[in-house]
């Protein structure tokens, strides 16, 4: 069974779901989790536009070491990817942790803070893309602009240690794809 932790990069008004969903699949592997966020506070959790309780932050980005984690989970949200992108010691976080090949698992708007990693930059990647619905939050336009090749019509893509999901409808096969990336990494 797999040890380590991942860390779970989210700001105020990430998506209930797309935290906790992922993170009792990643913890039945015997794989911690651990929330890093921009400051020790914490942080709103949301479901869809609604405000619904908090979440306690475990470290800041400041005290995070990439060499410390697995790799990263980014769950989505209305702001909390944006937020995010907005701290270049985030950005530094997420390219130190795919820089060493390490795992970066994002889901929905989450892709949106990949991209402006610059970690997307000629990979395959999916993301919120409800277009018709919700346009001002479809995360295709920054991807390519960054350089990534979206990827509309499949639930889970997988580009080396880069997973992506479109939303947590696509839950099943978003988690089978870290179960597999993690079981593969312990070889």
């Amino acid at each position: 069974m797999a040890q380590g932790t991942i860390a779970v990069l989210a700001a105020d008004a990430f998506q209930d779901s797309e935290y906790f969903l992922p993170k009792v699949e990643i913890e039945k592997l015997g794989v911690r989790t651990e929330v890093v966020s921009l400051a020790p506070d914490p942080i709103e959790i949301y479901s869809f536009f609604d405000r619904i309780g908090y979440l306690d932050v475990q470290r800041t980005i400041g005290q995070a070491d990439p060499d410390d984690y697995l790799g990263v989970l980014i769950p989505g949200g209305a702001k909390s990817p944006a937020l995010l992108a907005e701290s270049v010691d985030v950005l530094r976080f997420i390219q130190a942790i795919d820089g060493a090949s390490k795992l970066v698992a994002s889901i929905c708007r989450g892709s949106l803070l990949v991209a402006k990693s610059g970690i997307a930059k000629g990979r395959r990647i999916t993301g919120f893309h409800l277009d018709d619905q919700f346009p001002e939050l479809v995360v295709r336009p920054a991807v390519e602009a960054c350089g990534g090749i979206w990827v509309e019509d499949q639930p889970a893509v997988v580009d080396g240690n880069l997973i992506s999901s479109r939303h947590p409808d696509d839950m099943a096969q978003f988690a089978a794809a870290i179960q597999k990336w993690i079981d593969d990494s312990e070889r």
